[in-house]
């Protein structure tokens, strides 16, 4: 059973209150369709195996009979009864001589096992998908941040030059310059609000709940993956993505449908019990009851090649999963790399964001300071601070990328990056 968190269960019922990563991850597995329905054809693909694994088992039937003639028939030795009720009770178990049944058998659960890694895999790309939209709100709630930093910046140096003008030392041309900055930094504000409601809208479609739900989220650390050689990461992802364990699964099973197919023409035996109660009427020559053993043996000896084309075609199935899994682990091994390519530049991005944000701020004081000795122009303090709230936009969009790709790697992996997976449990066949 998988257990969700209260705090998640909260959110889910309506509750306020903030809403974490893991919290979002499981309301959405709790509510995705598409892992409904996955479960939906593992718990068909269980019940087929089911019907498989029941043909291997003994079965008891029961019938009866009733027969009536038109007159009591005249044996020559006495009359019969004009009618007869007849009960037969049959005990059968099929025995399998050459495993054939059980390849089928075994067949079915390895089919089943593919479907449940499908599970696993529909969860792994949820995680992602709720991420990068949780990703994304807090993405957008910086961004309302930095247009307040600049709206309250640009109200400032109009606010301190519309004093100036009333002293006289300042022209009504300099003030109708910051006026404009003022109501470009509101016009930023205003588009990063409606940017930050779309986001909260996508997350909560992402988390499969109405649009209208209030989200608070809480901020993420930086955090960084283990430093493993890249073909450590591609292994890790070959060994551990849902998606290979259920073209693994699959292969198996295709093997033994194979093999359950090239049993097409071996014999079977079957033991059978067949006992049977005379009711009512009978004449004394007609047994009450009778049980008796029956041992049955066929051999289809000659089909029309029809074993040999099933044969043929599930040679053909096997091939066909070879080849998907082998495309799949390239395009996994270059979804891993590309991810750690983007993990690299987005690194990369941040300790230079980093510094043009520094510089920006320093560029931004100085230019302030030589305004107000009057050595500068509102132009220069406009410029100044719309270079520094770009430069601020541009740290937090580089965070936020490296925080995206570093999701994208754990997904790439089928888990998290910055934890050694546990050991997968064998399976049993």
């Amino acid at each position: 059973m998988n257990w969700i968190p209260v705090a998640a269960l909260l959110h889910a019922l309506g509750q306020t209150g903030p809403l974490t990563l893991d919290d979002a991850i499981a309301i959405a597995e709790r509510n995705s369709y598409s892992i409904k329905i996955a479960q939906n054809a593992a718990e068909k693909t269980r019940q087929q195996f089911m019907q498989t694994k029941g043909q291997l088992g003994p079965r008891l039937s029961a019938e009866g009979t009733y027969t009536r003639f038109d007159e009591a028939p005249n044996q020559g030795f006495g009359t019969s009864p004009i009618q007869q009720t007849k009960v037969d009770l049959t005990l059968a178990y099929p025995i399998d001589l050459a495993g054939v049944n059980g390849r089928a058998a075994r067949a079915a659960w390895w089919s089943m096992a593919a479907q449940n890694a499908l599970i696993e895999a529909e969860r792994n790309d949820l995680r992602l998908e709720v991420t990068q939209a949780y990703l994304r709100v807090l993405q957008a709630e910086e961004s309302v941040k930095v247009a307040e930093e600049s709206l309250a910046r640009a109200k400032e140096r109009l606010a301190n030059i519309e004093k100036e003008l009333l002293q006289g030392t300042r022209a009504k041309v300099d003030v109708m310059r910051l006026e404009t900055s003022v109501q470009e930094a509101e016009g930023q504000l205003i588009a990063a609000r409606n940017g930050r409601d779309l986001a909260k809208s996508a997350l909560n479609l992402a988390m499969s709940r109405p649009i209208e739900t209030t989200i608070e989220t809480q901020p993420l650390s930086m955090r960084s993956p283990l430093e493993l050689p890249e073909s450590d990461w591609v292994k890790r992802a070959v060994e551990y993505r849902p998606e290979l364990d259920s073209l693994k699964s699959t292969r198996e099973s295709l093997k033994l449908i194979r093999e359950f197919q090239e049993g097409g023409n071996t014999p079977s035996l079957t033991a059978a019990i067949l006992h049977s109660r005379n009711v009512g009427e009978r004449n004394a020559f007609t047994r009450p009851f009778s049980t008796t053993g029956v041992l049955t043996l066929a051999w289809p000896i000659w089909d029309s090649g029809i074993t040999r084309a099933k044969v043929k075609e599930a040679r053909q199935n096997e091939d066909q999963a070879k080849n998907q899994f082998e495309q799949l682990a390239l395009a996994i091994d270059l979804e891993v790399r590309q991810a750690l390519i983007n993990l690299s530049n987005a690194k990369a991005r941040i300790e230079t964001a980093t510094k043009q944000e520094s510089l920006a701020r320093e560029n931004y004081r100085l230019t302030v300071l030589r305004f107000d000795n009057a050595e500068g122009i509102p132009l220069e303090v406009a410029d100044a601070n719309t270079q520094l709230t770009a430069a601020q936009v541009a740290l937090v969009n580089a965070r936020y990328d490296y925080l995206t790709a570093l999701a994208q790697l754990e997904r790439a992996l089928g888990g998290r990056s910055d934890a050694t997976p546990q050991p997968k449990e064998e399976k049993k066949k």
